[in-house]
């Protein structure tokens, strides 16, 4: 069984990595068209609808990154659709391609622990997967 080091894993938005991630996922989703009728013997019957996918990235918090907390807070404020790589970094790895705008930013300083923030991320249209030629994303 292949495993991979979630280390391994990027987020690149508009071609910058994003500095300090400790977290992240990738969620895909399908509406669910009821199509029961009378005939269907008791039981609920469904199609797959639309699809749909977010990114969620915990990060810790870095005033000097190029591409960090305050530059997704001014992408949110501003609704930028953004371009979005996701996925891992080593040769032959696969990774996601796909637009995406920031649905929420959360930022947290508690006492004696490093200030961090998440991200929220709502894929818009397609996506797709890619294998890495290179040695990154």
């Amino acid at each position: 069984m292949g495993k991979i080091d979630g280390r391994t894993i990027a987020l690149k938005i508009d071609s910058v990595v994003l500095a300090g991630r400790t977290s992240s996922s990738i969620s895909f989703s399908a509406d669910m068209l009821d199509k029961t009728t009378a005939d269907s013997a008791g039981y609920k019957e469904y199609l797959s609808g639309e699809k749909g996918s977010t990114i969620s990235v915990g990060a810790l918090y870095d005033p000097d990154a190029a591409e960090g907390m305050s530059e997704a807070i001014a992408y949110l404020m501003a609704g930028t659709e953004l371009k979005l790589v996701y996925g891992e970094t080593a040769t032959g790895g696969k990774y996601f391609t796909c637009d995406g705008i920031i649905s929420s930013v959360n930022f947290t300083g508690d006492k004696n622990t490093v200030a961090n923030y998440t991200l929220n991320i709502q894929v818009t249209g397609d996506w797709t997967i890619e294998t890495v030629s290179g040695s990154s994303t």
